[in-house]
């Protein structure tokens, strides 16, 4: 292959036949370029490095140039990832430049009432106030916020969609109280004058509550800028699981044996795939449980992870296909808070639900139980995906059921944007 030197080649093989082997040629391999990082994972360098421990044992011009070689690596790695990180980023804020973004989002009626209704129906605690409204889109937020008679407005955003923000924010007359500035909240200063902030309105929730990972921005803000005493907006959150049937025609079976053909390479996929769906509230077998609560005036970095016992009671008789996932937000102060739901029995919003598919059907009876363990962590592939691992537990009348799996929620950045 032009342009790559055969070290890497042989190297690669090396590592599965044996890694300290491999490293040892690695080291000594005088004329060796480092290849780039999508020829040589970030975890071949990993297991090179410990297989080797640092170098301890080998003779010592061996070792010396080994550490040398593996510290190289590992810088390159970092660089590699951080590389990544930042076209991820990049796509990420350019998606949420598109208008047609921005419409799926004004047009989700149910999430649009929670906040005017929210926002309206406590209006003297906005009276006078500073608000930083944190990744604000077309500036919705901000301009209820103003509405309600809040002194300054900070609304910021990385996409480049705040060209018409600004434009809305004239056109409504409000370009006295609300400041658009263009950056991540992470990297913004404040306008001069403004050193904390009374409220902060943040609509961070992504699917399945933690995708997009915009959670980690607001703790950011919060941390920095929120005042003694100040309010969040929304200020809590509730993750719920729960059971299903599933509906005509998605059973994974069918990939099994389609116009006689094998896909079943399709259906592995699918069942490690979490996948996003408008669910009928006919659907549900169990009732549902809480298994994740968050104070966001409190809520540390990296809420994310999660790992629970949870313990679904079945209400129907029927078979189980599917687990789910849905939440639910509150903001305002009582009397006058406000709920925004994303469960099936709820108006639709653009989260919809979560569903995990399971291999194999339950099939299962009123008043029995299905137990297990949900976890919950970022995704290690893109930094605004998330992977889950659920096990379960059923006995039934017949037999017991057992089982466990992994899934991914990856957070679709395409290239083509």
């Amino acid at each position: 292959m032009p342009g790559i030197h055969p070290a890497p080649c042989s190297l690669l093989y090396s590592v599965c036949r044996d890694p300290v082997f491999a490293a040892i040629s690695f080291a000594i391999s005088s004329s060796f370029v480092l290849p780039p990082l999508s020829i040589v994972p970030l975890s071949i360098v990993s297991t090179l490095y410990v297989a080797v421990g640092q170098g301890d044992g080998l003779p010592g011009s061996v070792a010396g140039k080994l550490c040398s070689n593996f510290k190289q690596m590992e810088k390159q790695a970092e660089n590699a990832a951080a590389g990544d990180y930042r076209v991820q980023q990049a796509l990420y804020f350019k998606m949420y430049s598109r208008l047609e973004v921005q419409e799926w989002l004004v047009k989700d009626a149910a999430r649009n009432a929670a906040y005017r209704q929210a926002i309206g129906w406590n209006r003297a605690a906005f009276r006078g106030k500073t608000v930083l409204d944190v990744g604000c889109g077309l500036g919705m937020l901000s301009l209820l916020a103003a509405e309600a008679g809040a002194r300054r407005v900070i609304a910021v955003d990385a996409a480049s969609i705040v060209e018409y923000t600004r434009h809305i924010v004239v056109d409504n007359s409000c370009a006295d109280v609300i400041t658009v500035l263009r950056g991540r909240v992470e990297e913004i200063e404040l306008p001069e004058g403004i050193e904390k902030v009374d409220i902060i309105l943040c609509d961070w929730m992504g699917y399945c509550l933690f995708s997009g990972n915009m959670l980690e921005s607001l703790i950011f803000a919060r941390d920095k800028w929120l005042a003694p005493g100040g309010l969040i907006y929304p200020d809590a959150a509730h993750l719920y699981l729960g059971a299903i049937t599933g509906q005509a025609g998605e059973a994974l079976e069918q990939w099994n044996d389609l116009y006689d053909i094998n896909m079943g390479a399709i259906r592995r996929r699918c069942e490690a795939t979490a996948v996003l769906k408008r669910l009928d509230a006919r659907q549900l077998m169990s009732k549902v449980v809480l298994v994740k609560t968050l104070d966001l005036y409190t809520a540390p970095r990296h809420s994310c992870l999660t790992r629970t016992h949870y313990e679904l009671k079945v209400t129907h008789s029927g078979h189980v296909h599917a687990l789910f996932a849905c939440f639910d937000v509150g903001m305002g102060q009582y009397p006058r808070r406000v709920w925004l739901s994303t469960s099936p029995h709820a108006p639709w919003t653009h989260w919809n639900q979560t569903v995990f598919h399971l291999r194999a059907p339950l099939t299962v009876e009123p008043e029995q139980l299905i137990r297990g363990v949900f976890s919950l962590k970022p995704s290690p592939k893109s930094i605004y995906g998330l992977e889950f691992d659920i096990s379960f537990e059923h006995k039934g009348r017949e037999q017991r059921a057992m089982g466990r799996q992994d899934y991914s929620l990856d957070y679709f950045l395409p290239q083509g944007l």
